[in-house]
């Protein structure tokens, strides 16, 4: 009864209070007592302190009745480098990587030039479109590199041993190793050197709550106040001690709070919010990029989608009739748009409405469904498989052409394609098909001049861990400040850049997040975000969408930032804000835009997936034509009565971010890039065991949509 009172008007209170005022409420003291003193307080919070004292004023408590607080234990060498890629029909491994060139002088003594070409290496003469499970061998030793050297327009692969650039000792690789571990695809060179850092592969399937909201207040946070207590998240204290800021709740939808925001206290902050930070172009430095026209559209946006609001049948109708209205609507719209998309594949044959198939004798046809079930049997595969007209249990057998690998790749609430006959009650499968992108495309012409862009995402800016000096340096870099041509050329050509996601760190996103905040405060993240982009040079358009740990819809899709929150960045001039997700056309090239959330289903549900290789997760969502195919397990889905989630037309590029591992693969002709991040392992991140590859630089050539370079950061990012 207390806390509902307190709720109704606008007051919060932590379990401890709670427990030593309810038993005298409405006894021994009023509401209107307590919101009083409350008030009196300057705070909306009631904490034990707050509650201790109230009942010590009343008189219901003696000074000497205090209980005792328990203290408790808190739980200069720029590089570039590429990751694995993988297509159909083979993997490229990843490799520590120095270069030495002909013209070494040339070379910057920070930023290195490796070259690493892709070659199209047939298989048979038909491919799957499976992705073949290579493990990249990596070595543990720091020390060993890969060598690429170009000589007379020949190409060599080496491995060595050694420590600055050029100062290996080479040891040649067949020719067919190397094969082997050279991805299909355009080519595209890549410049610098790099290092990777080990992790573990062990899925971490059960223990990613990392990668969920979660809103914690009331763990306890050892601090020193000179007797040797503790001060508690539930407490006036703890927040006074924490540079000053009292936080104060704003709820979004369904009533979960999205931000603990600060109160303007007036005066001088103790963080930073890089007003300080003002890079100016190098003088006399060309950016080919300006001679370049615009050619940008972003041709799919969410907040541009109309949606008609679930219509009630009357005035009695109930809250929950109106929700599953929407969620029906939502479902049906998945599935109309993916009987579109099958019915581009000519295998597809024939397909009939589930509840026509008494109708149907001895022909085989086709039935499109969401599959609500699978389970595994002694000879074969069972699914229950739902339409607009009604569900069927689908049986396909083991031995049936791609039956085992359909169905791994399928995930709850994904819609697949069955061909086979009707039975009593069930329908005999000979053959399943996944939506799919298909293996050939249409070439696109090529462009007058080289335009590249850059991908970006979860820089979290806010948190201590964000890598703030190598994101300076980066900035140093856009703006001019190479030491090589190689990297002049790059630099003087970059004209897009996009940002997928978790822009700022937000606040009260996982447990214990405000101990590991730099800047406290929902507003001054996102100003102080502001200040380091408006160092972009203003020829650079920059697309910024948001992910979980910003100001926006907590649900997919979000349509965008909450402006009254993020309206630093809605006044930089060159930003264009974008919703998750987005598709973005460059030049005539799609570029699929998700902060990738959808990633943390794939994980949970595919086998062998894993945080540690985001990309071959993005490739199965590829595969079933979703950015989140599964309802009600972690990635929390809108009751919108349309389904955008669904990947209508098929990218050139997919970018995502969110799991902070960079890696790309190229599958049936679509370059699949996670971005990585800007945030070093946090203390939550250790606990769950996922290793970030922060401050790195994917460099795009827009005409091939493929991966032109990489450009690492890491050595000026703190903690990695």
């Amino acid at each position: 009864m207390l806390i509902e009172d307190l709720i109704k008007n606008n007051y919060l209170i932590t379990p401890s209070a709670y427990y030593l005022l309810e038993p005298h409420y409405k006894k021994d003291f009023s509401l209107a007592e307590l919101i009083k003193f409350a008030k009196a307080k300057g705070t909306f919070v009631i904490d034990s302190s707050i509650a201790e004292a109230f009942l010590v004023e009343k008189g219901i408590l003696s000074t000497g009745d205090s209980p005792e607080p328990v203290s408790s234990e808190p739980k200069t060498e720029m590089s570039l480098e590429t990751f694995s890629g993988e297509t159909s029909e083979g993997t490229v491994t990843t490799s520590e990587m120095s270069v030495s060139k002909e013209n070494s002088a040339e070379s910057s003594p920070e930023i290195g030039i490796s070259s690493t070409t892709e070659t199209v290496e047939k298989v048979g003469s038909t491919s799957t479109g499976d992705v073949v499970e290579n493990e990249p061998s990596i070595s543990s030793s720091a020390e060993e590199s890969v060598q690429l050297s170009e000589s007379s327009g020949e190409t060599s692969v080496s491995t060595g041993t050694g420590g600055e650039l050029g100062q290996s000792t080479p040891s040649f690789v067949s020719e067919k190793t190397a094969r082997e571990n050279i991805s299909e695809g355009e080519s595209f060179v890549s410049t610098g050197t790099f290092e990777v850092k080990g992790s573990s592969d062990e899925s971490l399937n059960g223990s990613d709550d990392s990668l969920t909201e979660v809103v914690e207040d009331s763990l306890p946070v050892e601090t020193e106040n000179g007797n040797g207590c503790g001060n508690y998240m539930d407490s006036e204290e703890y927040y006074e001690n924490g540079n000053g800021v009292k936080p104060k709740i704003v709820y979004g939808d369904y009533g979960i709070p999205i931000a603990y925001v600060g109160e303007d206290v007036g005066g001088e902050k103790s963080y930073s919010k890089y007003e300080d930070v003002v890079i100016k172009p190098k003088k006399g430095f060309r950016y080919r990029a300006k001679e370049i026209p615009d050619e940008w559209e972003v041709t799919f946006d969410v907040k541009n989608v109309k949606f008609e609001a679930p219509r009630v049948k009357n005035a009695s109708s109930k809250e929950g009739e109106i929700i599953i209205q929407a969620y029906s609507s939502y479902f049906k719209s998945r599935l109309k748009k993916m009987r579109r998309i099958f019915r581009e594949n000519p295998e597809i044959g024939t397909v009939i409405d589930i509840a026509k198939l008494g109708y149907v004798r001895d022909d085989d046809v086709t039935i499109i469904g969401l599959v609500n079930d699978k389970r595994e049997t002694a000879k074969g595969f069972m699914f229950e498989v739902e339409d607009a007209t009604g569900r069927i249990k689908v049986f396909l057998r083991k031995d049936k052409e791609n039956a085992s690998q359909v169905y791994n790749a399928i995930m709850p609430d994904s819609v697949v394609a069955f061909r086979g006959q009707p039975g009593k009650g069930i329908f005999f499968a000979n053959r399943a098909f996944l939506p799919d992108v298909p293996k050939f495309r249409k070439q696109k012409p090529p462009l007058e001049e080289k335009v590249y862009a850059i991908l970006l995402s979860d820089i979290h800016v806010g948190s201590n861990k964000f890598c703030e000096k190598a994101f300076e340096k980066f900035l140093e870099w856009l703006n001019g400040e190479v030491n090589s041509r190689a990297e002049e050329e790059l630099v003087s050509r970059i004209k897009y850049m996009i940002l997928g996601g978790d822009v700022v760190d937000g606040v009260g996103i996982y447990p214990g997040q405000y101990n590991e905040l730099a800047i406290p405060d929902i507003f001054d993240q996102y100003e102080a975000l502001a200040n380091l982009l408006r160092n972009v040079p203003e020829h650079i358009t920059m697309f910024i969408g948001p992910g979980n740990h910003d100001a926006a819809r907590t649900a997919l899709p979000q349509p965008g930032f909450y402006e009254e929150y993020a309206k630093p960045i809605y006044k930089l001039k060159n930003a264009v804000i974008i919703s998750n997700p987005a598709v973005i056309n460059l030049h005539g090239r799609e570029f699929l835009i998700a902060h990738g959330r959808g990633i943390e289903d794939v994980v949970d549900f595919i086998p062998k997936r894993s945080h540690h290789r985001p990309a071959e997760a993005m490739v199965d969502l590829l595969k079933l034509r979703h950015l989140a195919p599964t309802f009600g397990n972690k990635v929390p889905i809108a009751p919108d009565p349309e389904d955008t989630l669904v990947i209508e037309s098929v990218p050139d590029l997919f970018q995502a971010g969110h799991v902070h591992v960079m890696q790309y693969k190229i599958y049936n002709g679509v370059f699949v890039i996670n971005s990585g991040t800007w945030q070093a392992q946090t203390e939550f991140q250790k606990m769950v065991n996922i290793v970030p590859t922060p401050a790195r630089v994917p460099i795009i050539d827009v005409e091939t949509a493929r991966l032109r370079a990489v450009i690492s950061f890491e050595q000026f990012c703190e903690g990695v």
